[in-house]
């Protein structure tokens, strides 16, 4: 159980009982002497005035556990589940001052460079010692050239270089010297067949779970049930010996009775050997026949089933106990309901979150704090509350997670918290960034910056609230956008720009800035000519063409025709081109939604960008494919042919060049049309038309012209333009009828 020989009194030797007249001991569960730590390390002291540390191992025997896990499989199942539950929802990093945080990133992310493992896996290999010995070692390497601290001073005046990365020790290699208080004064690392290396106790982390009282290690929970595990495999061995003796039924044969016993034959042989002989030259499917001097009977020995199975059910509960899992954990659900196996599984729960805050509390003190003293904070607030950052592992019961995140929101609501604190208390970090102020509780001024900007209110609910109060001139809201317009109309009217306002119509309360549809006609503000900025932009399929131009000619000069180089440049291109397209596209849908004053929220916008997807999808592989077959029907094979093919493949870029062009230009007007029609419809507009612009007499777009009621379906392919270059757009008309 122990390193520690400590010899019994003869007070304490186990009783003896006579059975039989022969002496046994009696055993018991249950030793009667557990080895003291006390005498463990205080026994190191060696016999001279200058007392003398020896190396000392822990008291318990920590590879034993490792063997256990390689050969039981519930014990590997049930650390497995445990460490998997332990990193389920994953961690973060949570502090008051997001510069500090950051810092504590930014070291981690340094280490991971300097020493090639990742904190991800490291903090992984951690758990996983901790869980399967319920210890685990982490190396300091101090070395100030490949780290981001400073060096410092510790209490002692060692001067300490700052830390560059952290490496794990198996914790069965560790050994110590203590010293009559217990105190670890040094370090050693013992493998077999290398020098053992010393550590200072500052450069050794030490995580423990269930450590006692003047121990060196913690106590791991295969302590308690290895020797339940030990009967176990002793029980199933017998049951396989069971098994194996019986499963085919022993039968006597009896040859002879009282009256006439079995006799011997003319030959010497005895009636019993002929039976034997026959018995045994019998095939497996035979039977017997006998006269009535022979009998068969079988006979059935060994314990009833029931009463193993029960031994077996016992020691394997005994097993799931002491390593803290039920039946369900291991995948054993029975006829357990669904009610009945979350309530079994809250205690591994429970366990699991009551680790993950004694892992969180020694990660703080033992690793951030010393990170943030090699830090060029000032000292004196390193231990203040708002300067901790703390490793907090993420709620792995979602349903308490869920009641603890609207208990925090609810007292947050009833200013009974600051923001900061609901933020920390539900797992995450404070928003960076300055926040709108407040009247009345009410949000009354100003705008938020940074990450509030981000929030569901910094993106809509603002809005809304802005252009709901402007029917009401007399709240703060309703004066400020009033104040905003009267500075923009002085603007205009000096020569500034400004934003065309002739379609606000007037109600009671005087000019309305927010949107309403026209009865009589919607026009654009400034049409087409809102997609300035985008058009002015490098056509991206156009671009594309080019710059595969030059490359699959310089493929064919250097190395002749490849199909399959030639497709992969093709696909590779064209990709980035419908991606680009792509982007620019939904851009130009959200111009033309906006133009229309529709808020963005009465749009799906996840549906409409698959819709524009997938139609410039569609013509992007088929420029690609006729490029590609153009040029697989026109090459001419052959040695030297690699300057004709060039050649070749030049004229192929140039036919389909002008398609490009097109497309490029399509549909980034498709898709502002999309979102004129999206907008007008979701806004209310009883008819939606396409109109010919800038006085065109194209007589294409004349005959095509679209129309669309309010419960119309808008169909994507149907929109202008109607053909290459055309300017027609969406606009909202009433029936006069």
């Amino acid at each position: 159980m122990a390193n520690v020989n400590v010899k019994s009194t003869p007070l304490e030797k186990e009783p003896k009982i006579k059975t039989d007249g022969f002496p046994k001991t009696k055993k018991t569960i249950i030793p009667k002497l557990i080895p003291s730590p006390i005498k463990a390390y205080t026994s190191n002291i060696g016999r001279s005035r200058v007392p003398s540390l020896r190396w000392e191992a822990s008291e318990w025997d920590l590879a034993e556990c490792g063997r256990i896990i390689d050969v039981e499989s519930y014990a590997r199942r049930a650390f497995k589940n445990k460490k998997n539950l332990f990193l389920k929802e994953g961690y973060s990093f949570i502090g008051k001052k997001p510069e500090r945080v950051k810092y504590i990133k930014r070291r981690l992310r340094q280490m991971e460079e300097a020493t090639g493992v990742p904190f991800k896996i490291l903090l992984s290999q951690t758990i996983a010692s901790l869980i399967r010995t319920s210890n685990a070692f982490w190396a300091k390497v101090r070395n100030e050239q490949a780290s981001g601290g400073r060096p410092r001073v510790n209490a002692n005046n060692k001067k300490l270089n700052p830390i560059a990365g952290y490496f794990l020790m198996p914790a069965e290699t560790v050994r110590f010297k203590r010293d009559e208080y217990g105190k670890i004064k040094k370090y050693q690392q013992e493998v077999f067949g290398k020098t053992p290396k010393e550590f200072a106790p500052e450069d050794i982390i030490h995580f423990s779970l269930n450590k006692r009282e003047g121990y060196s290690v913690g106590t791991p929970d295969l302590v308690s049930v290895k020797d339940d595990i030990r009967a176990l495999r002793r029980i199933e061995e017998n049951v396989e010996l069971l098994v194996y003796q019986h499963l085919f039924p022993l039968f006597h044969y009896k040859v002879g009775t009282e009256k006439q016993p079995a006799g011997t034959n003319p030959d010497g042989t005895s009636e019993v050997e002929e039976v034997a002989i026959k018995v045994a030259q019998m095939p497996s499917d035979g039977c017997w026949v006998t006269p009535e001097r022979h009998e068969v009977k079988p006979l059935l020995t060994g314990p009833a089933p029931i009463a193993v199975e029960r031994i077996i059910e016992h020691f394997k509960q005994r097993i799931f106990t002491g390593l803290g899992v039920s039946s369900v954990d291991m995948g054993e659900g029975g006829s357990a309901n669904r009610s009945t196996a979350q309530t079994m599984s809250r205690n591994l729960i429970d366990d699991t979150k009551a680790d993950q805050k004694e892992v969180s509390e020694m990660f703080q003190s033992y690793v951030i704090q010393e990170l943030l003293l090699e830090s060029t904070f000032p000292n004196s607030t390193i231990l203040d509350d708002e300067n901790m950052v703390e490793l907090r592992f993420k709620e792995i019961d979602f349903e308490s997670q869920m009641a603890k995140t609207n208990h925090f929101v609810d007292i947050f609501l009833k200013n009974a918290i600051t923001h900061d604190e609901m933020r920390m208390e539900i797992g995450h970090e404070p928003f960076i960034g300055t926040g709108w102020t407040t009247s009345n509780g009410k949000v009354s001024k100003g705008k938020g910056e940074g990450e509030w900007a981000n929030t569901n209110y910094g993106l809509v609910e603002r809005d809304k609230i802005l252009l709901q109060s402007l029917d009401e001139p007399g709240t703060p809201e309703s004066k400020e956008v009033s104040k905003s317009l009267a500075e923009k109309n002085r603007t205009k009217a000096s020569g500034g720009a400004a934003i065309s306002n002739k379609n606000q119509p007037k109600n009671q309360h005087g000019t309305r800035s927010s949107a309403k549809i026209n009865k009589d006609s919607f026009q654009l503000d400034n049409g087409p000519e809102e997609l300035s900025s985008i058009l002015k932009l490098a056509p991206p399929v156009e671009k594309a063409i080019n710059n595969l131009q030059q490359d699959v000619k310089a493929a064919i000069i250097r190395k002749g025709y490849s199909h399959t180089e030639i497709k992969f440049i093709l696909d590779t291109g064209m990709s980035l081109a419908k991606n680009k397209l792509v982007e620019l596209s939904q851009k130009a849908f959200r111009v033309g939604l906006q133009s229309t004053r529709t808020d963005v929220w009465k749009v799906n916008l996840p549906l409409t960008d698959g819709v524009i997807e997938d139609h410039i999808n569609k013509y992007i592989i088929k420029l690609k494919d006729d490029l590609n077959r153009g040029i697989q029907r026109n090459i001419i094979k052959g040695t030297n042919s690699n300057k004709v093919n060039a050649n070749i493949t030049d004229l192929v870029f140039k036919a389909l060049k002008h398609r490009a062009n097109m497309i490029d230009d399509s549909e980034l007007m498709k898709a502002f049309n999309y979102g004129v029609a999206s907008g007008l419809r979701a806004s209310g507009a009883e008819n939606i038309v396409s109109v010919v612009h800038k006085d065109s007499d194209c007589s294409i777009c004349k005959d095509q012209t679209l129309f669309y009621k309010q419960s119309d379906v808008i169909i994507y392919e149907e929109l202008p333009p109607f053909h290459p270059h055309c300017v027609c757009t969406m606009e909202s008309k009433v029936n006069k009828e």
